[in-house]
């Protein structure tokens, strides 16, 4: 790939890699970082794999799949009491946030990925299935799965039968 051909698709792509990274770890700095991972290993990739033909979707596929294997390879925290205490509301929607990204990251990664263009980044269906060159049916039936997968995987964490 040029020099040109990467800053043009740096350019078209970094944003929604980032808001992709984003969403799932929920920091700022681990999300520049999967960042940069993606478009090094994206720029290092062997040219004889030919050119990507969306290379938005295929780089916000690598920013999920490296997402989910950072949240992966990190231990939980222990929250603090003094936290529960002084912020409760915040640590509450913390907490969820914390559940629903280790929730993610346990599914399948292409599952994840078609979640969180439609529910965090706001893609309908039929722009998903575009961007992921499948079909809205296909879409909707991964929706159903990952949410019901994920309310599974709550459940589990939590130890509990309802959410």
């Amino acid at each position: 790939m040029v020099n040109a051909d990467f800053e043009r698709v740096y350019r078209e792509s970094s944003d929604a890699v980032y808001r992709s990274a984003f969403r799932i770890l929920g920091n700022s700095e681990d999300a520049e970082d999967i960042l940069q991972t993606v478009f090094l290993r994206f720029l290092r990739r062997d040219l004889s794999l030919g050119i990507v033909d969306k290379p938005e979707a295929y780089l916000r596929r690598a920013a999920v799949n490296a997402a989910v294997d950072l949240i992966r390879t990190r231990k939980n925290k222990a929250s603090s009491i003094e936290d529960l205490v002084h912020e409760p509301s915040r640590k509450a929607q913390q907490e969820l946030s914390s559940r629903l990204r280790d929730a993610i990251s346990r599914i399948d990664p292409k599952w994840a990925e078609i979640f969180l263009l439609r529910y965090i980044e706001g893609y309908g269906n039929k722009e998903i299935a575009e961007l992921l060159d499948t079909s809205q049916t296909m879409i909707a039936v991964t929706l159903f799965r990952a949410r019901q997968k994920l309310q599974n995987e709550i459940r589990l964490e939590s130890g509990s039968l309802a959410l």
